[in-house]
């Protein structure tokens, strides 16, 4: 089967992450597979992280040259679009994000007219996925792969071709790089140290990060944030620094972040909304305690997950409660893996693959 997965960019997320692992686990099972990003190559750590494995895995990675926030460049993106297409003759078209739902679909039903043989499958990644009205009146039927239960459940209902199939990933491989990090950053290695990763967005909620965190001050609990810079990145940069104990570190590659997550005593997700979120799988891998947002997605995953622990409301008192809960555990993140790794089967990334395949199959019959 000849595959190509579209996504506006691999700048930074667990998006990106997971269309990557998607890819190569796709390419071992001996499909042919392509990568095409609407954005053009920033060549950041990130994107050259993600890139290199695409490589190394002998998967064509394409750009259609848009400049983000330069919507005119659009339209030169469409012209590549349409050799890319030609060129490599996929039969499934698989995008991933809202953005890139609408422009391939654009250039499906408007500017090809059915002329192009693929299927197009939408991923949707959120619970629920923003989308347009234009989104949604160009993707009406699309069949369409949704990350979670949570997804399908908070998502705007359409007559299409459906399946839930989970997020998975890759078993993480942690190195030291956490060590060296905290010592450029200056964090005090004697604290009890909370890990957030995600884009400064509003979907990520910093403002209760900081609010937690100023709970905290002069107790010897630092907190780590990881993140591309986004909507909301200037406010959340300046609140930051209102508080002593907040080291914001920028962006890191998964290898990194894997680090982090082993060196560190909780992992914080305060999210307004998520999907199915790849950094809490591997959290959950590398066995750190986790406390979540009380939002669906979250909910879904994590109520029967051991050293997980979800509030019961937004407010600050009641994260703090549950932040106290995971840095009193006692079991060690060798066996809090061993408690999680019947949980964690069905989110290996070799399973979702083979899933993928078997939907894009069954829309290729029908």
């Amino acid at each position: 089967m000849r595959i190509c997965h579209v996504i506006a960019n691999l700048y930074a997320g667990g998006a990106q992450t997971f269309v990557v692992l998607l890819a190569i686990e796709q390419k071992k099972a001996g499909n042919d597979v392509y990568i095409v990003l609407i954005d053009k190559f920033n060549h950041s750590q990130f994107e050259t992280f993600l890139t290199t494995q695409l490589t190394e895995n002998n998967i064509p990675v394409f750009t259609l040259e848009r400049k983000p926030g330069k919507n005119f460049s659009i339209f030169k993106s469409f012209i590549l679009l349409g050799r890319i297409i030609k060129s490599i003759s996929p039969d499934i078209i698989n995008t991933h994000l809202q953005f890139t739902h609408l422009i391939v679909a654009l250039y499906l039903k408007v500017f090809k007219l059915g002329m192009v043989k693929a299927k197009y499958i939408a991923t949707i990644h959120n619970a629920p996925e923003e989308w347009n009205k234009q989104t949604l009146l160009t993707n009406k039927h699309t069949p369409s792969i949704y990350c979670s239960q949570a997804s399908l459940q908070t998502s705007v209902v359409r007559n299409c071709p459906k399946v839930v199939i989970e997020n998975g990933i890759k078993l993480p491989v942690v190195n030291n790089s956490a060590n060296k990090i905290i010592e450029d950053y200056k964090v005090n290695p004697a604290h009890k140290l909370v890990l957030m990763v995600g884009k400064l967005s509003h979907q990520k909620n910093y403002p209760l990060a900081v609010a937690i965190a100023k709970h905290y001050e002069g107790k010897d609990i630092s907190f780590l944030i990881c993140g591309i810079l986004e909507e909301t990145a200037d406010q959340d940069l300046i609140s930051f620094k209102t508080v002593n104990n907040i080291h914001y570190l920028g962006i890191k590659v998964p290898a990194e972040i894997y680090s982090l997550m082993d060196r560190c005593d909780c992992f914080l997700n305060t999210s307004h909304y998520e999907g199915l979120p790849i950094t809490v799988l591997e959290a959950f891998f590398i066995g750190t305690p986790c406390v979540l947002s009380p939002i669906l997605p979250h909910r879904e995953i994590g109520t029967e997950m051991p050293g997980c622990y979800i509030p019961g409301s937004f407010d600050k008192e009641a994260f703090i409660e549950k932040i106290d809960e995971a840095l009193a555990a006692n079991a060690s993140k060798a066996e809090m893996r061993e408690f999680r790794k019947p949980a964690l089967n069905k989110y290996r990334i070799y399973e979702v693959a083979a899933k993928y395949v078997t939907f894009y199959s069954s829309v290729l019959n029908n």
